[in-house]
């Protein structure tokens, strides 16, 4: 008879639970008692007891809760009351969706438009203006590096011809010089700045929504890669009235909605915080800061090393006159972060980007070491093959955006070339390279399907700009891994959190199938149909 202090609160049996420990070791068993994973396979079974709750797997498939290694977690929330541009692919159908759209307030907020999904069309305000008329209007980018506004929005703002471009950021011009509402990078920060804000209770319940939605995915922890002061009181008050249902790692941000930092502000601002990475508890932690090195390929502001088709290059969005200058700025922003003992995450697109960042983070170890700091490269979109084997020299890890091979294909290959792109996010280069690398969504620019980077990074994505090279192709278990154990390390967290293994935290998705086996085509459709936080169930798809 099991006595109760050994009997498990939770018992999954009979199914294949895919531990995704260091031998990617597989049990049909698991036991759960409080947020703890305390047993796995016969030992589990023998420790049921008249009060544990038992669920039957019937052969499904058990996984360690979805990490999602870069997710706006408040964004994707916000970005859900907003009017949906995501599949709109015409004129007419981007100005019936704005017509549909109930305005917030004053302003209306349009979300997740592409200018390559929609056939002859030049972004200018006067597209839109047609239909929203005195009403402010912004239309986020789906890659969150610019807005298109109407006229309204501009006057709201003073924008006119004799307005300067911000440091970091570009006013889009027409050939007379006047405004065409495309501002890319911080220029944006020129109108949203105006944009009334959401009340507590509306930003709660945004955050609340949106871990919803994740849960249903069998998302259990992310990291929020921007997180400002304001944001991190309304998660800090959500935990404490216990209605976080995904566990965040927050990396600090002071300036977002512009890019650009400087090294004098983010020291005094690290100064005033009192922060370090690892300051926190398992459902909230300080991970770190996040820094911009440059922008996107999409609108030409990545920092390359061969130039655009119009001939630029790019650039930093660091504060500097020139090239030069913005590269000293970035060195010493990372120096900054590493010396406060605090993990710096930068955003980096472009190569040349890539390669600063890496001397940056390069230079700060070799004059104050700190092995466990962990820095690491966002995206890594376009990475040359000599950066590949300095990463994995320097342990510096990337994470990568596999979903944007689907979502971002067809205007970044434009940018810099279709070659370039077909090895866009080389996963596994850089594992191969040694090279740490957790995958993400970076939702909201697309929606957190981890399934369908499973799917890419394995070969098996269906849209044709999505296909990977075969000597590019990650294995299914490599795939999962960059989910859940590899996203775990990025977090200093590989201890509690990744596997499911004794003493980890009973954080779990259950699928319909077996990720490992399932067909091809069937890779995207696998079906969560359980998600368990804590030992908590906070999705069932039986009782939805």
């Amino acid at each position: 008879m099991v006595t109760p202090e050994l009997m498990p609160d939770i018992v999954l049996r009979g199914g294949k639970v895919l531990t995704v420990d260091e031998n990617f070791t597989a049990t049909t068993a698991l036991a759960i008692t409080g947020d703890r994973i305390t047993a796995l396979g016969d030992e589990a079974t023998a420790l049921i007891g008249p009060g544990t709750r038992v669920i039957d797997l019937d052969g499904r498939a058990v996984l360690p809760g979805i990490n999602d290694a870069h997710l706006h977690l408040a964004m994707f929330g916000q970005s859900r009351r907003n009017a949906d541009l995501t599949t709109v692919d015409s004129v007419p159908a981007l100005r019936a969706a704005l017509r549909e759209h109930s305005p917030h307030g004053d302003w209306l907020i349009g979300e997740g438009w592409r200018e390559a999904n929609i056939p002859d069309f030049e972004p200018h305000r006067t597209v839109i203006d047609a239909v929203t008329g005195e009403i402010p209007t912004v239309l986020n980018h789906a890659s969150r590096h610019s807005v298109l506004v109407n006229t309204a929005a501009l006057r709201v703002a003073g924008i006119d011809r004799g307005t300067p471009d911000p440091v970091g950021g570009i006013i889009v011009r027409d050939r007379d010089g006047e405004p065409t509402g495309m501002l890319l990078e911080s220029a944006g920060e020129l109108v949203t700045r105006h944009i009334p804000a959401l009340s507590t209770e509306e930003r709660h319940d945004a955050i609340v929504d949106g871990m919803r939605v994740l849960n249903t995915l069998g998302v259990t922890s992310v990291t929020d890669p921007i997180v400002w002061p304001e944001l991190l009181r309304d998660y800090t008050v959500l935990h404490r009235q216990g209605r976080l249902t995904v566990r965040v790692n927050a990396l600090l941000h002071w300036d977002w909605p512009s890019p650009t930092t400087s090294s004098d502000g983010l020291t005094a601002k690290l100064a005033q915080s009192g922060s370090a990475t690892g300051l926190g508890d398992d459902w909230l932690r300080i991970g770190g800061v996040k820094l911009f090195a440059d922008g996107v390929p999409s609108h030409g502001t990545a920092w390359l090393h061969d130039p655009y088709p119009d001939g630029t290059s790019g650039h930093l969005v660091t504060p500097g006159a020139d090239d030069d200058a913005r590269y000293d700025h970035l060195l010493d922003l990372i120096e900054v972060v590493h010396r406060h003992r605090l993990q710096a995450q930068i955003h980096v697109t472009g190569d040349r980007a890539a390669d600063a960042a890496a001397d940056g983070i390069i230079r700060a170890q070799q004059k104050d070491p700190w092995p466990e700091a962990r820095h690491a490269l966002i995206h890594g979109t376009l990475l040359a093959p000599e950066t590949i084997s300095r990463l994995g020299r320097h342990r510096i890890g990337v994470v990568t955006s596999s979903l944007m091979r689907t979502h971002s294909g067809a205007t970044i290959s434009a940018a810099v070339g279709t070659e370039r792109w077909s090895r866009a996010f080389p996963a596994r280069a850089l594992l191969e390279a040694g090279a740490p690398v957790a995958d993400s969504s970076d939702a909201p620019v697309c929606f957190p399907d981890w399934r369908r980077g499973l799917a890419t990074f394995t070969g098996v994505a269906a849209h044709p700009l999505a296909e990977v090279p075969a000597d590019l192709r990650l294995t299914r278990e490599q795939a999962i891994r960059l989910w859940t154990a590899n996203a775990a390390c990025f977090e200093h967290a590989e201890h509690r959190k990744g596997s499911l293994t004794p003493g980890r935290l009973a954080d779990l998705v259950v699928l319909d199938q077996d990720p490992r086996t399932v067909p091809d085509a069937a890779l995207t459709g696998l079906r969560p149909e359980l998600t368990i936080v804590g030992g908590r169930v906070v999705y069932d798809r039986s009782v939805v």
